[in-house]
């Protein structure tokens, strides 16, 4: 796979029209920055170390009597340290919303994240990362399909409902698969998703078993899985894992990567194995510091090999009307 020019081996309406030239270079530059930031995996390329460097004392109030509440944008680490994770996951989301990470530097965030507790990485993944039960996105996904990477990534542009799962996506034209579109809605059919491939088969579409082989062809994932509620799951699913195998659920590294101007903070869990108990051996999760969702996901097996690597962008929550996932809906191209 290409992105500027540099092989990459180690992660309410849909607007479907062929996109300007322009925004296109943006978009390669914008994915080419995410793509070489899963590259960054060693302590001396463009990353800080996880070595807590404090804001204040390390050493806690006494009796933690004054401490910062979950709407409270205040940055004292003695004051977050003595939070309850679920109050250190709320206030984490207040900070990211109100952008008041962005200016602090890079050991300052790192002492935060420091002192968040284990358990408050999965409450915010829970609680805090997903943009409410319905919204819209664009995403670029790459993965390994039967030991191999496929050689370009997708460009979709998905929307989805979580309950009940309701799922749209098509393919946009400058990812594989151009054309292509699915839709599945479990109120109706819960085991198919009505689809039509693109180019000259755009003009048949049909049923396919939603985790049969066919729809397994082009992803490992279901079409189910399509959300970002997904991630959260299984973060949540992991970090049962880490906590039965005697581990803690914390993120092994984290740090914040600086590549083509866009500081990102990255997540880490490098687990003992890979599945059924992990995801996967490595997981990677970043985000922007802007928004309280990921930017990107990445994801290693035991060899070290990159398995899929996804980008997110555009995400706008959604209160979806009943059209938007009916096949006769005529933005839509299923006969």
């Amino acid at each position: 796979m290409m992105f500027c020019g540099a092989r990459i081996s180690d992660h309410p309406a849909s607007r479907s029209s062929v996109l300007a030239a322009g925004w296109q270079a943006t978009v390669r530059t914008l994915l080419c920055a995410f793509a070489l930031t899963c590259l960054f995996v060693s302590t001396d390329i463009h990353a800080q170390s996880n070595s807590p460097i404090a804001l204040a004392s390390s050493r806690t109030s006494a009796g933690c009597a004054d401490v910062a509440t979950p709407d409270t944008v205040s940055l004292d680490v003695n004051r977050f340290r003595c939070l309850a994770a679920r109050d250190q996951a709320a206030s984490l989301r207040t900070w990211i919303e109100s952008r008041s990470l962005l200016p602090l530097t890079d050991a300052q965030i790192l002492s935060l994240m420091d002192a968040m507790k284990p358990d408050a990485f999965v409450e915010y993944a829970k609680s805090d990362m997903v943009p409410g039960d319905a919204c819209e996105y664009r995403m670029f996904r790459q993965e390994r399909i039967s030991g191999r990477w496929s050689d370009r990534p997708d460009h979709m542009v998905v929307r989805y409902q979580d309950t009940p799962r309701k799922v749209y996506a098509k393919w946009l034209p400058d990812g594989a698969h151009a054309g292509q579109e699915i839709l599945y809605d479990e109120t109706s059919d819960p085991d198919s998703i009505v689809a039509h491939l693109g180019g000259a088969l755009r003009i048949v579409s049909g049923k396919v078993a939603v985790d049969g082989a066919f729809a397994h062809t082009q992803s490992r994932h279901s079409v189910r899985d399509l959300g970002l509620q997904y991630i959260a799951r299984t973060i949540e699913h992991d970090a049962h894992s880490f906590r039965e195998e005697g581990l803690t659920e914390k993120p092994t590294r984290i740090e914040l990567m600086n590549v083509h101007g866009a500081r990102l903070l990255a997540w880490t869990w490098t687990a003992p194995s890979g599945p059924p108990a992990h995801y996967a051996q490595r997981v990677r999760l970043l985000f922007d510091l802007q928004h309280p969702w990921p930017s990107g996901e990445a994801a290693w097996n035991e060899r070290g090999d990159l398995v899929e690597m996804i980008h997110f962008e555009d995400v706008v929550p959604h209160h979806w009307s009943d059209s938007i996932f009916d096949r006769r809906n005529p933005e839509y191209g299923f006969h």
